[in-house]
């Protein structure tokens, strides 16, 4: 199994680690030379504040909206990901740190844990050692563990942000509720071609020939199909 961890609005949340007064408030973040939005806080994204959108066209909108926006600060960011990635080292032997705010963990010899346990065994101690919060995806391959992952941040009420794609049932299920261009690995050139496939959906896609598959996507695309 693995388990794909994801820090939440990473950028906005090492942020509030320092200033706790920006909890449960809009925060925006800009990029290097103050140009663009390329972080926000969940209050800000449900107030519509685009991803990249120049500051100097919505400067207006932020103070309309109180939302705060700050330069981005890379070394603290740095060292909030360096935090969060050796804290996940205590829960297993294999970490492969895919960005700065994610990190897949590969659980070999873990076959009697309770998944969704320790799921959330690593949620709370990542939230109390290091202030960020994250969601936690847990399945049998790095494409399905991205999945369940997505399934844990859009439904955190229900999931308590950790979600385990562990039976067949919840597999097919994942994959016929995720759009096909929200998929890991799915670039706009492919997701073209699926779309004119008729695949909206995950799902769709892992129905498709083998062949056609291997003959239009490569063995890049095929490889991710059989991981789904």
């Amino acid at each position: 199994m693995y388990a794909l961890v994801d820090c939440n609005n990473f950028y906005a949340s090492c942020e509030r680690v320092f200033n706790p007064n920006l909890q449960g408030k809009p925060v925006a973040i800009l990029s290097n030379n103050d140009g663009c939005v390329i972080s926000m806080s969940d209050e800000a994204k449900k107030l519509q504040l685009p991803f990249g959108a120049p500051i100097f066209k919505w400067d207006q909108f932020c103070k309309n909206n109180n939302i705060t926006v700050l330069s981005s600060n890379y070394p603290l960011y740095g060292d909030m990901s360096a935090r969060v990635m050796k804290t996940l080292e205590q829960f297993s032997p294999d970490v492969e740190v895919y960005s700065i705010d994610e990190a897949f963990l590969q659980f070999k010899g873990f076959d009697e844990y309770d998944f969704n346990s320790y799921g959330k065994e690593i949620r709370e101690r990542l939230l109390k050692w290091t202030g960020i919060p994250t969601c936690v995806g847990i399945a049998p391959t790095k494409a399905l563990s991205k999945v369940a992952n997505k399934i844990a941040r859009k439904f955190p009420k229900e999931t308590g942000g950790v979600y385990v794609i562990d039976s067949e049932e919840k597999r097919i299920k994942a994959l016929q509720w995720i759009p096909i261009e929200s998929v890991w690995g799915i670039g706009r050139g492919i997701q073209k071609r699926l779309l004119a496939k008729g695949c909206k959906k995950a799902y769709d896609f892992t129905q498709l020939n083998d062949a056609w598959v291997l003959k239009n996507l490569s063995i890049t695309g095929w490889k991710l199909k059989k991981d789904l």
